[in-house]
């Protein structure tokens, strides 16, 4: 890995700092992804940054501050999806389509596979409570969206919580099987992914 993403230039000390903690996650979560989280050690992130173990710890205070960190940042862009599949001026099943197709995006990246990667045991129980909380969120947003499509007459009738498990647990798996040298372009997943789940909720109209 080129130490490009550790070269900072043209910004504030603290808009340094981060940027060089940034790096870490990121290279930590590409490791982490590609070899797991206990064969991965500090020493190996450091090598991909060519930098120091010594000074990571600049940005981080050990291993499980990446992890967590990974999970925190890419919580946050999720975020981004779930507030446009909020928008009530859309129609609820383009809201789906909009959570169901960031997701797809989000799980694909470095920081979002983490979450699908990564055992949740590798945390702390007070860090797995709070990545519980934020899985929990994403979950009953789009729990409550097949609700409110099954209670518009726009999805069949059915148990929100099985359907959005089903969802889940498939588009949780893409980094498991996905992280190829030639891998399936996420875009492509979430429309065959998004077919698939559309064809057996919507009902035929006459």
């Amino acid at each position: 890995m080129s130490n490009r993403s550790w070269t900072t230039s043209g910004v504030c000390r603290e808009g340094r700092r981060e940027a060089k903690r940034q790096a870490v996650l990121q290279a930590g979560a590409r490791l982490f992804n590609d070899h797991g989280y206990e064969q991965t050690s500090l020493e190996d992130i450091a090598a991909a940054l060519k930098i120091t173990k010594r000074t990571i710890y600049y940005y981080v205070q050990s291993k499980e501050d990446i992890l967590f960190g990974c999970h925190q940042q890419g919580l946050g862009v999720l975020g981004e999806t779930m507030a446009q599949s909020q928008n009530p001026d859309l129609p609820v099943l383009e809201r789906i389509a909009l959570l169901i197709r960031g997701y797809c995006a989000w799980v694909s990246s470095d920081l979002g596979a983490t979450i699908a990667m990564v055992r949740e045991h590798s945390l702390s129980p007070e860090r797995r409570q709070a990545l519980r909380a934020s899985k929990a969120e994403v979950d009953f947003q789009l729990r409550s969206l097949i609700k409110q499509g099954v209670a518009e007459g726009r999805l069949r009738p059915c148990d929100p919580k099985l359907v959005a498990a089903a969802v889940f647990g498939a588009l949780n798996w893409i980094p498991h099987w996905n992280r190829v040298a030639d891998p399936v372009p996420q875009e492509q997943i979430a429309e065959q992914y998004l077919q698939l789940v559309m064809q057996g909720m919507v009902p035929a109209r006459d």
